[in-house]
């Protein structure tokens, strides 16, 4: 069951400052559940509450003008040392001269991730101090319908006010009806995909990638704009290449076919991604009687119509990532690596195996990137199932307190790595999440 987002505000009086600052100052307070991201001690007062004193319109101005990014823009690798991806995704920096919270947001596309880390110490002259450290998720149609509330609240008090000449009004009817437009909804998601505000970005890359989904497929073509963000025309222009090609993939990749499943997958609704992969991955080793057997790289190269060398192969394929091109009037897939190491290049052909089996959308290109999206999850999952599966992985340690040695041998029992028996232990609850710290 997901969460229900609140953005709270009570009117205050105040007698200073613009019209917008008296008419807009309140208590604010923003909520996940019955959780605050907005607990704050009040260090004249000596006391603590769950609201912060601000200008309310000051925090609608924030969220019309990262809107796009807000909603569709995942965090990367480096996004919270990314000074203007923080700009778009703290609340922090709502400004106005008020102490906001360091309350962030990132999207995966289906849901939003919505982090309260107070910082380590306030400044000397700043009369409070945030005290919550939360994670918590709701999903994407949760955000949109209380920011649309919440803008609609805002806009209704300042035509009430009267206040006449404000930015606001016009900055989110533009919002409004360009989410009501397909075709500018495609390209502000795309800007944000690449962590560009709106107009912001080269519009000969938008274009280029716009053009470029009748041929590759629009939401594999989004999932490149999330990795690639500010250098994507380098990495679509290495994909493009490949895609024009009628070579057979030599080095870095194999030609070969995709196995079928028998049955029709039915996902129970509301499953979060890694639910329906692990689903997907324990009837694919169902359907083709793998059991609880390690998936060899025989066996997988049988299931793919290729030979078992190319997982040992050391030569890396020209793009930035592992990726699988469909060749429909060949009834069979090019699939390129990005990677010299066996345990790399099996777990990517996990993934995109994962996906091809999944997503019935006909895009040509399947990309595994490092994107933090919903369909990335999706591919780890399932990849992580399939190629360990947990209960298996289980019966192979026969201990809750594993070692350095035990995870090592059933990561050479399974063909993975470390990581990957950790992260498996990790996920499912058995061991601590910061043994990942010193397993990566």
């Amino acid at each position: 069951m997901s969460e229900e987002f609140r953005i709270d505000c009570k009117w205050l009086g105040r007698q200073t400052g613009s019209p917008i600052d008296r008419g807009f100052y309140a208590d604010i307070g923003l909520a996940v559940g019955d959780d605050w991201l907005t607990v704050l001690e009040d260090l004249e007062a000596s006391t603590v509450r769950h609201h912060l004193r601000g200008c309310v319109h000051r925090l609608a101005m924030w969220f019309a003008a990262n809107w796009w990014r807000l909603r569709w823009e995942p965090e990367s690798g480096s996004s919270r040392k990314d000074v203007d991806w923080r700009i778009a995704h703290s609340v922090g920096s709502a400004g106005g001269g008020y102490v906001w919270p360091n309350v962030l947001f990132a999207s995966d596309g289906e849901w939003l991730t919505i982090a309260s880390i107070p910082r380590p110490r306030s400044a000397e002259f700043e009369p409070i101090r945030y005290l919550n450290n939360l994670l918590a998720r709701i999903t994407a149609a949760e955000f949109e319908r209380k920011v649309d509330a919440f803008m609609e609240g805002v806009l209704s008090r300042l035509h009430s006010l009267g206040i006449e000449g404000d930015q606001l009004p016009a900055l989110w009817a533009e919002v409004v009806a360009e989410r009501q437009d397909s075709q500018a909804t495609r390209w502000r998601k795309l800007e944000a995909l690449c962590g560009y505000d709106p107009d912001e970005a080269p519009s000969e890359t938008i274009e280029t990638l716009m053009a470029d989904r009748a041929s590759l497929g629009s939401s594999a073509l989004e999932e490149v704009a999330a990795h690639g963000r500010h250098g994507i025309a380098t990495v679509l222009s290495q994909i493009c290449t490949l895609a024009t090609s009628n070579a057979m993939p030599t080095a870095g990749g194999f030609r070969g076919k995709m196995p079928a499943l028998s049955g029709k997958q039915e996902y129970a609704a509301g499953a979060r991604p890694w639910q329906r992969a692990d689903q997907l991955a324990r009837e694919a080793r169902k359907d083709w009687g793998l059991a609880k057997e390690p998936v060899t790289n025989g066996r997988l190269a049988d299931l793919l119509g290729t030979d078992a060398k190319v997982f040992t192969g050391r030569d890396k394929g020209p793009t930035a990532m592992p990726i699988l091109l469909r060749e429909e009037t060949k009834g069979s897939i090019d699939l390129y690596f990005n990677s010299s190491w066996s345990t790399s290049r099996r777990f990517a052909t996990g993934r995109l195996m994962g996906d091809y089996l999944y997503h019935a959308n006909g895009d040509r290109l399947i990309p595994a990137t490092e994107a933090r999206t919903s369909r990335q999850q999706f591919q780890r999952a399932f990849a992580q199932e399939f190629l360990c599966p947990f209960d298996a992985l289980q019966e192979k340690i026969q201990t809750d307190q594993p070692d350095d040695e035990d995870i090592a041998e059933a990561a050479d029992h399974f063909g993975v790595s470390p990581l990957l028996v950790c992260t498996t232990l990790v996920n499912k609850g058995e061991l601590d999440r910061e043994v990942l710290a010193w397993a990566g």
